[in-house]
């Protein structure tokens, strides 16, 4: 919510593929593969270089194929149904943050 208004903000108009879109996925790759580590470290998890690059390069394919490969099919299921939801949460708050900052800017 806030990268959309941020970046009304600055420079009075949102683009969907702009610099401030890319930093948005950079920090948010970022603090993915963060969650993933630390939860493959707990879990004592052995993942192969292709999962972990996966999770950077692909992480909406790799993602369900770490819960489900980690946790088994129905845990593995239900945590790729939250991770979805989050996912459409976030895709909400984003068009909330852009709707309020071209509300403002105005």
């Amino acid at each position: 919510m806030l990268s959309p208004l941020l970046e009304i903000a600055v420079t009075g108009r949102s683009e969907p593929l702009g610099g401030f879109a890319l930093a948005d996925t950079i920090v948010s790759l970022a603090a993915i593969y963060w969650w993933y580590y630390a939860d493959k470290e707990q879990r004592q998890f052995r993942a192969g270089p292709l999962l972990n690059v996966g999770v950077i390069a692909l992480a909406i394919i790799a993602l369900p194929v770490y819960f489900i490969r980690s946790r088994g099919w129905k845990r593995g299921g239900l945590a790729t149904g939250v991770a979805a939801a989050f996912l459409a949460a976030t895709f909400g708050l984003e068009w909330l943050g852009e709707t309020i900052g071209t509300a403002i800017a105005s």
